[in-house]
């Protein structure tokens, strides 16, 4: 296969284009042609063990008992060859190829694999300050940050660590004596993190920052040495001492610093171009609505209108007014770090924070990502990280954080948003976003944020119009520097309409030409750009097609200018208004400027640039090539073959950091070219079919989860293909896929085509199968599932499953009444012992999470399903599982709710939701927090459940299964806010509702939980045919895969809409029928809603059900 390498900008220390590059410094990562190996593939520990081992063995090659004590060295001989051989078959299906492979008792690696610690000792080795900064910038971080226990890495770990400082400190030191503290001074901070003790570079570092005048730092940094040196047991020297002394006396550097420009102005700089903006005009109800935020000192404004209508002018206005009152102010744009890239609002703003001070931390840094993670655990670090991280910046202060053009933003970043939002006052954050409002569409991102953040009184959203004529007037008085004839003001108001960016560049066209004003000023702005010649219209031409904000060392090759006619025209565009420049680049004065000059090129020669811009890409990117640029780039030059391999590697790398939805645009974009061409790659396309059906399942995309997989199981059971272990896997993928919807035959059919060839795969299966089995209630056929499993695990040494399988069998031997066995009762493998055993969790989720829903819709009773949840704690509290006991107790409060046991119910889910809240699963804790809601709705506590289901969605934005999640959410907020009287409100919950069940797929559960609200919307905005429809719709799920409470839920909507119809005899013996069908699985309280409805539609009640009835607490909830 063709390999694309990068042109002039071969990697420091690697051949232009090694087919596979190991990283190990800073992270764990596999790139095979230029492709990160997804972090998924990595989750089995063996193979990655053996892959680190052997790369960081002199000679790449180690006897095969050796690895064996290295990796195993509990194991006996047997069973460490065993896990040795698994490791190298792993490997090979990982790797595609045998990369590491036995020969002659010696394991191997091939020698053409660049691996970033040979290339760091070498470069070090062979010295010079060149390749000494080569290796600085190969030392990413700690050698395997992800495994600080391994005790064969803590040695090798220490050792380049103590080579780093080697190279640092030279290299510093020489910067230093150049004047370039510049590059100096972040040198020696990171050369301190690796060696705190490291005097002389604490010296050297205060001295730099007293010379640059920043004698507060330099004394601060004397303190942490000072700090640095008691921890290690070492005084201070003398030489230290007298320098902090020369310091505070002000005979090092300069007296004091020159001021930096402040947050608003730096703010200005970057938005508008100007550190100066003109006067705010016509705006004073907005203004007040800015003063006001300030006053409360917390709180989210989302400004919306039109472009070019002064949106980001005002968010500025507010920002010097909330620094007026002592608050920090810190900025972002949406879009600066490139399409697709996730959280690439909040890494902007961590990005020109890092370039404008030393020692800010950047949540976003490789680093902080671990390839093994979880998505949630991803998630949850990068919010807590940017937290710290604006608290930090914000140094004491309240923060004003304005986050400029969010409706370019990715989900991910919205995610963060509404965390923020949600944390605002705690935090001392005052939010403020500017939207376009012709951006916000139904289903898309910043509609879904902005929905969430209205619903949950997060934000208020504020629509910016146009100027008047007075507001008009004074702002061309602002442009021409005086009084304005009323002529200019009529006529510069007729053609622009008061729109302030239109009304500038109408007045710049009539001050440059000398003529009327243009009757379209975008035609003038075309105009302006023609009157500067051909080398500003090439310049700009090459920018705007590399984006709003751009590298000018980028695109000047593009140009085809020499040097000095690139910087001239440059030069030109600044005069002119054309672009601005802010410190870390330049950019477009406008939107509206770049889309001028975008409308204007030929596509052909748009192309054109698209490919020139992407090969000065690869020529300049160096160490990490911007894949999600490049694709683009590549895409838009129509070069699809070399575009696809830039889409999987944007779509891994933004798996890698939980950028879920961005990563499936990708993968789906791959996919389409893949099946493009003529002959597609099978291995390419089932790599990317896993990848991307992982990436729906965690976004609870189920549908589209199964289809991926199974695709995928179709494929490599392929001929050319043929890969049975993966296609086991595929199978249980899928499977794992369906029972999250409530699928459970589907499940089980997929579980029964992968066992037919499972390779590796059936303990995993098995245990699934079991799990199913036991969940409808089969547990004769639960028990030997289980027992299959545990053989096969034992088989296979995998501890875990082993555990699993026992755990399983004792739980289905519980439910049969039978005793459990020794080999069930045996703690012979306690949960610390198994977690560090070579084990993939054998599913991505718990599925009792997500089942305990579906159990109540079939034909077993609360009193039985409570029975096993019971036993799941139990059996978890031995099995010190805190993840499974909260599991189990979220069961437990679920049936108890249904069971309508109203007190016990709270007591389990808020234990669920400690328990959760405790091991992290943002999973498990808004699926309890949604029957916390609930619970709370039924209670009567109304504000209370607002508050907590507010809570529920925030946290399910982080979570796995997202969409299951948020679907059974929003339902709850449709009935809390139908019992609390806001029908307009329990509307556009069900909006929210529907649309994100219709990403999540066909689930039972979610149909279950929204359709019944529907009905009762629709009935209470009184479209009956709406109501009959939705009724139709629950009653051929019901029919088709429903038990008895399905088909009861279906009968209570039913007499709802037979109620609305007037048809009252019919509606009271629907309810009858629905009630005893509650009543026969355990469910009180809807059987008690149902006896509310009987109540209103006239007639006495016997004292049985009269009982029954007081259970509802809030009548408007029946």
């Amino acid at each position: 296969m063709e390999t694309q390498g990068h042109r002039g900008g071969a990697r420091p220390g690697e051949p232009s284009s090694p087919l596979l590059r190991l990283y190990l410094l800073g992270r764990f990562e596999a790139v095979r042609e230029d492709a990160p190996i997804p972090a998924h593939a990595w989750r089995r520990r063996r193979p990655a063990d053996l892959l680190q081992l052997v790369a960081l063995t002199p000679g790449r090659a180690l006897g095969r008992d050796q690895a064996i004590d290295a990796l195993w060295p509990d194991k006996d001989p047997a069973s460490g060859a065993n896990n040795l051989h698994r490791a190298l078959y792993d490997l090979r299906q990982i790797l595609g190829g045998r990369w590491v492979d036995i020969e002659r008792g010696q394991v191997r690696m091939r020698p053409d694999v660049w691996v970033d610690v040979d290339a760091f000792e070498q470069a070090i080795a062979d010295g010079g300050r060149e390749r000494l900064a080569e290796a600085v910038s190969l030392y990413r971080g700690d050698l395997c940050p992800g495994e600080r226990e391994v005790p064969w890495l803590s040695a090798r770990r220490a050792v380049l660590r103590a080579r780093f400082v080697e190279a640092a400190y030279p290299l510093a030191r020489a910067h230093a004596e150049a004047g370039a503290a510049a590059q100096a001074i972040p040198l020696l901070r990171r050369l301190l993190e690796v060696d705190p003790a490291a005097e002389d570079a604490h010296r050297q570092l205060m001295r730099l920052l007293a010379e640059s005048g920043r004698r507060a730092e330099a004394l601060r940094q004397y303190d942490a040495c000072e700090g640095a040196l008691r921890t290690a047991g070492v005084a201070v020297s003398d030489d230290t001492r007298l320098l902090r002394q020369a310091i505070q006396r002000g005979e090092v550097g300069h007296p004091q610093a020159r001021p930096a420009l402040d947050g608003v102005r730096r703010a200005a700089r970057r938005l508008l171009g100007t550190v100066d903006p003109p006067p705010v005009r016509g705006r004073g109800a907005i203004l007040l609505l800015f003063e006001s935020l300030v006053e409360r000192g917390s709180g989210t404004l989302i400004l919306l209108g039109e472009r070019g209508v002064g949106k980001t002018r005002l968010a500025v206005e507010g920002a010097r007014i909330a620094q007026s009152r002592g608050a920090g102010v810190l900025s972002c744009v949406a879009g600066a770090q490139g399409a697709g890239v996730p959280y690439g609002l909040f890494a902007d703003l961590f990005r020109e924070e890092c370039r404008l001070a030393q020692g800010v931390a950047d949540p976003f840094a490789d680093a902080n990502f671990d390839g093994r993670a979880s998505a949630e655990a991803v998630r949850l670090r990068v919010f807590d990280a940017v937290t710290r991280g604006l608290a930090t910046l914000g140094e004491g202060r309240p923060v004003y954080l304005l986050l400029d053009e969010l409706h370019d933003a990715d989900e991910s970043s919205l995610n963060l948003l509404h965390h923020l939002a949600l944390h605002a006052g705690a935090q001392r954050l005052m939010i403020v976003g500017t939207c376009r409002e012709d951006r916000i569409h139904a289903g898309t991102p910043i509609q879904m944020a902005l929905s969430h953040l209205d619903g949950g009184r997060l934000a208020r959203g504020i629509r910016v119009p146009r100027l008047g004529l007075v507001a008009t007037r004074e702002q061309v008085a602002d442009l021409v520097g005086g009084v304005p004839p009323d002529a200019l003001v009529e006529q510069v108001y007729r053609v622009t309409d008061g729109c302030p960016f239109l009304v500038e560049e109408a007045v710049r066209a009539q001050r440059e030409t000398g003529h009327q004003v243009p009757a379209e000023p975008r035609a003038g702005l075309r105009a302006r750009v023609a009157r500067l010649g051909p080398r500003v219209e090439g310049l700009l031409a090459a920018a705007a097609v590399a984006g709003q904000r751009f590298d000018f060392e980028l695109v000047r090759p593009v140009t085809g200018l020499t040097a000095h006619e690139a910087v001239g025209a440059l030069e030109a565009c600044l005069e002119h208004g054309l672009l601005d420049e802010d410190g870390s680049g330049y950019h477009f004065h406008h939107g509206m400027v770049r889309d001028a000059i975008l409308a204007g090129l030929e596509p052909t020669r748009r192309a054109a640039l698209h490919g020139a811009l992407a090969d000065a890409l690869e020529a300049s990117a160096g160490h990490e090539p911007p894949s999600e640029a490049l694709a683009r780039h590549r895409r838009e030059a129509g070069q699809p073959e070399r575009a696809l391999r830039h889409l999987v590697a944007a779509g891994h790398r933004a798996a890698a950091r939980a950028g879920l939805r961005e990563a499936v645009a990708f993968y789906a974009e791959a996919l389409e070219l893949l099946a493009g061409q003529a002959s597609p790659d099978p291995a390419l396309r089932l790599e990317l079919l896993e990848a991307m059906g992982r990436v729906q399942l965690e976004l609870g995309e189920v549908s589209g989860a199964a289809r991926s997989f199974g695709d995928a199981a179709l494929l490599a059971g392929a001929g050319g293909a043929g890969r049975p272990d993966v296609r086991a896997r595929s199978h249980r993928l899928a499977a794992i896929a369906h029972a999250a919807a409530g699928r459970i035959d589907s499940a089980l059919a997929e579980v029964a085509a992968g066992l037919e060839p499972a390779g590796d795969e059936p303990a995993p299966l098995l245990h699934l199968r079991a799990q199913l089995d036991w969940h409808r209630g089969q547990y004769a056929e639960a028990r030997e599932s289980a027992r299959a499993c545990a053989e096969a695990a034992g088989r296979a040494g995998d501890a875990d499953l082993l555990a699993r399988s026992h755990d399983l069998s004792a739980l289905a031997r519980g439910m049969l009444g039978e005793a459990s066995t020794p080999e069930d009762e045996s703690d012979a493998v306690g949960l610390a012992d198994r977690c560090a055993q070579d084990a993939a969790p054998e599913h991505p989720l718990d599925l009792h999470l997500v089942l305990w829903d579906r159990d109540l819709l079939g034909d077993l009773g609360c009193a039985e399903l409570a029975r096993g949840a019971g036993l799941l704690v139990d059996r978890a509290r031995l099995r010190e599982a805190p993840e499974a006991q909260a599991a189990g107790r979220l069961g437990e409060g679920t049936f108890a709710l249904a069971a309508g046991q109203l007190e016990a119910a709270e007591l389990a889910i808020r234990a669920a939701l400690d328990g959760f809240r405790s091991v992290g699963s943002a999973l498990g804790e808004a699926l309890a927090l949604e029957r916390l809601g609930l619970l709370l709705t039924v209670l009567g506590h109304l504000e209370e459940a607002r508050s907590v289901l507010g809570e529920a969605v925030v946290v399910a934005e982080r979570s796995s299964l997202r969409r299951h999640a948020l679907t059974r959410i929003h339902a709850a907020e449709v009935r809390h806010r139908l019992a609390s009287g806001l029908t307009a409100a329990a509307e556009d919950a069900l909006h929210e509702a529907s649309e994100t069940a219709a990403r999540h797929g066909d689930c039972l559960a979610c149909d279950a939980a929204f359709r019944p609200e529907a009905v009762r919307v629709a009935l209470a905005r009184g479209r009956i045919p709406d109501a009959d429809l939705e009724v139709l719709s629950l009653e051929e799920i019901a029919r088709q895969r429903g038990g008895r409470g399905l088909a009861a839920v279906a009968r209570l909507a039913r007499a709802r809409v037979l109620a609305g119809q007037g048809r009252t005899d019919d509606a009271r013996a629907a309810l009858a029928q629905a009630r005893f069908a509650f009543l026969a699985g355990g469910q009180r309280y809807d059987a008690a809603r149902c006896v509310r409805l009987e109540a209103r539609l006239g007639g006495a009640l016997p004292d049985d059900l009269k009982a029954l009835d007081a259970l509802v607490r809030v009548d408007a909830d029946a």
